[in-house]
């Protein structure tokens, strides 16, 4: 998204993601709520009443494409439920063909 502003455009300034953060407090257990609100990322004014809904989608892309840390490797953040249950929910998340 860009604006104008005196007759050149202006790219939106978007907030750093605190990647490193939230990959401890996952590993520490805590729940998205928790970890939403730690880091401040609670959308109160949500049309659907989804609070956490950005957050969410930060994880999924850590547990999937994986993100840098402070070094530069690329990991994945790691899930907390079994390999199996994994299958299980992306499976059942399918369209029926």
């Amino acid at each position: 998204m860009s604006t104008k502003v005196g007759g050149k455009t202006k790219m939106r300034q978007y907030r750093k993601f605190p990647y490193d953060k939230v990959a401890r407090l996952w590993d520490a257990g805590k729940s998205i709520a928790q970890i939403g609100h730690a880091i401040g990322r609670v959308d109160k004014d949500s049309a659907t009443g989804d609070l956490f809904h950005s957050l969410r989608n930060f994880l999924y892309r850590m547990h999937n494409r994986g993100y840098k840390t402070k070094s530069g490797r690329l990991v994945r953040l790691p899930y907390r439920v079994s390999k199996r249950t994994i299958r299980a929910a992306r499976k059942a998340g399918l369209p029926a063909w």
